[in-house]
């Protein structure tokens, strides 16, 4: 639910009942506003690779983050091969990254699940320095035990966070949208 917030939230206030904000997320912050975004509308060539890579790296780091879908990734496995070296990395928490050197910079890769259907054809290059976690004073992640009405049958237990992701820079990062295979 946070990483989805933390990619797709709008950020907002409601005071209808008593006040509630949502953080803004990443989608947000990239596609409206002064951010590189390329709409593919079909399938990925080379050329509009280095177009996106050559716009992404303006500014900024000269190491980013793709978050892709899968067919981001398999038009990326297609210009990549014979042409460039592609490196496996580690497993950075749970997560498998490969690394593209690029003439623009060194791109690091992740599959993101969350990126399935409409979003297939989506990645973002990130410049990982200008995001930060957030939360409130002492409303970090925390395990509420036994939280249930006194007449309930059985334990109810919850996780509560009370979060938010900082964002900045958006020239930093591109979008890239609308790959087709």
């Amino acid at each position: 639910m946070i990483e989805r917030a933390f990619w797709f939230g709008q950020k907002g206030t409601d005071t209808s009942t008593h006040i509630r904000r949502a953080t803004g997320g990443i989608d947000e912050h990239v596609a409206a506003g002064t951010s590189y975004v390329q709409n593919q509308g079909g399938p990925l060539t080379a050329p509009d690779m280095n177009t996106f890579l050559r716009e992404g790296f303006t500014y900024g780091n000269s190491t980013k983050m793709l978050f892709a879908g899968g067919i981001v990734l398999q038009a990326i496995n297609e210009i990549a091969r014979g042409q460039i070296q592609t490196k496996v990395g580690d497993n950075t928490y749970g997560i498998r990254i490969s690394e593209w050197q690029t003439a623009f910079g060194i791109v690091n890769i992740v599959h993101d699940p969350l990126f399935v259907e409409d979003l297939a054809g989506h990645a973002y290059l990130l410049d990982l320095e200008c995001f930060r976690y957030r939360y409130m004073e002492g409303r970090d992640t925390k395990l509420e035990m036994n939280i249930q009405a006194p007449d309930v049958d059985g334990e109810i237990d919850q996780y509560i966070t009370e979060c938010g992701l900082e964002r900045k820079q958006a020239p930093r990062h591109a979008l890239l949208k609308g790959v087709s295979a």
